[in-house]
C-alpha cells in the first residue's frame, strides 16, 4: 500500500521529469509549434484538475458545514 507521502513524492518526481522531457524532446527537437500545441494541451489539462479539484474541495467542505462564496451569484442581502 501507498503511504500519502510516497503518493505526493512520485506526483512531484514525475512533474520536475515531465519538465525536463518537454525541454529536451519538444522544445528542443521539434518546431516552434509542436511546443505550443504542447503547452496549450497542458494548460487545459491543468485547467481541468484545477476545476475538479475546486468543486470536489468544495463539496467536502460542504459536508463539514464550511460555507464558501459561490462564484456567479450577487451578494446575499
Amino acid at each position: 500500500m501507498v503511504t500519502p507521502a510516497e503518493f505526493i513524492l512520485e506526483l512531484l518526481s514525475n512533474v520536475v521529469e515531465l519538465l525536463f522531457i518537454f525541454v529536451q524532446k519538444v522544445v528542443l527537437a521539434v518546431d516552434p509549434l509542436t511546443a505550443v500545441s504542447f503547452i496549450v494541451g497542458q494548460l487545459f489539462v491543468v485547467g481541468a484538475v484545477a476545476a475538479l479539484g475546486y468543486l470536489a474541495l468544495g463539496a467536502l467542505a460542504a459536508e463539514f458545514g464550511v460555507e464558501l462564496p459561490t462564484i456567479g451569484k450577487g451578494q446575499a442581502d
